[in-house]
């Protein structure tokens, strides 16, 4: 089952895919410390292009009859809860290029991930946003089913909320796990000091940062203006969403959480190399799609496949 991941990040989504059994043949991403370790973790996958409104249609067309599954995640930031949500936003219109490959491609199942704010947003013209999407799927011949999935329900010491559409001719999502893995089960292995392990580095911290840190209990802020960041951790618990900019506190010791264990949390494997800076590292963590929940909705494909 041949797949093409578009706005696809450093491959979070490709990764947990081809766990399933799928093979990600294509994908499109601009940015390029996420091209590069996209590259890194699937090299037989095919950059198709960086700028999407830039590939032609020629270009898409090569891959008709070619591709069984079309995924991506268009850019969340004009949706999200965390920003302006400004109706105008130019990136809330990039999911229609996405439209514009499944147009040409006519795979025969596409999903679309996006926060949950984007059930909330309106065009500017009083229509939900959700609304225009999933007549753009019907008028293109697909029955559309979305739902919002919490990464700690498959397995993902997360409680990152994540809009899934999916599009076919059955409505499949996957069942969540009975229980829920918690933030140190997902690290606790990971030494307090630095190691050799790819992105396990330790961001350089005051000494009266570090003197804070020893105050806080486990669920309490640095400051109350806080919401995704600088809280010490709840060691028993799934995390709070990773962001691009996190900067969690470790449940126990006094310091950040290192890239490799904002990547655990987000259930990528020690052996899925971060290429780029400490901070490059974070913000392709923080936009991935966790590959556990991505492996969850393929297998769910994959049963779908099997009876088609």
């Amino acid at each position: 089952m041949k797949v093409i991941d578009l706005f696809a990040g450093c491959g979070g989504f490709s990764y947990g895919l081809e766990q399933a059994g799928f093979k990600v043949i294509g994908f499109v991403e601009w940015w390029k410390p996420a091209i590069k370790t996209f590259l890194k973790n699937h090299p037989e996958s095919k950059l198709i292009g960086t700028d999407i409104t830039k590939i032609s249609d020629e270009t898409v067309a090569q891959y008709k009859g070619k591709v069984d599954l079309i995924v991506g995640g268009p850019p969340c930031q004009g949706f999200s809860m965390c920003g302006k949500r400004d109706p105008h936003d130019t990136r809330n219109q990039l999911y229609k290029e996405f439209l514009r490959f499944v147009n040409i491609i006519a795979p025969e199942t596409v999903v679309m991930e996006n926060v949950p704010g984007l059930l909330t947003m309106d065009d500017g013209n009083g229509r939900k946003i959700i609304d225009r999407i999933m007549h753009d799927f019907i008028k293109l011949g697909y029955m559309v089913s979305y739902k919002v999935l919490t990464a700690s329900d498959y397995d993902v010491a997360q409680n990152r909320k994540r809009l899934i559409i999916i599009g076919r001719k059955k409505n499949i999502f996957p069942e969540p796990t009975k229980r829920k893995k918690t933030v140190l089960e997902a690290i606790s292995d990971l030494p307090e000091e630095e190691s050799s392990i790819n992105g396990h580095i330790l961001f350089e911290t005051r000494e009266e940062t570090i003197a804070k840190f020893k105050a806080l209990k486990q669920g309490e802020k640095l400051c109350k203006k806080f919401n995704f960041c600088r809280q010490r951790l709840l060691a028993d618990k799934p995390s709070k969403t990773v962001t691009t900019n996190p900067m969690f506190i470790h449940p126990i010791y006094d310091r950040f959480l290192t890239p490799r264990e904002l990547a655990r949390l987000q259930s990528f494997p020690d052996n899925f190399t971060f290429c780029g800076s400490k901070s490059s590292m974070v913000k392709q963590i923080g936009n991935a799609v966790p590959p556990l929940l991505a492996q969850a909705i393929a297998e769910k494909l994959k049963e779908v496949f099997a009876y088609a």
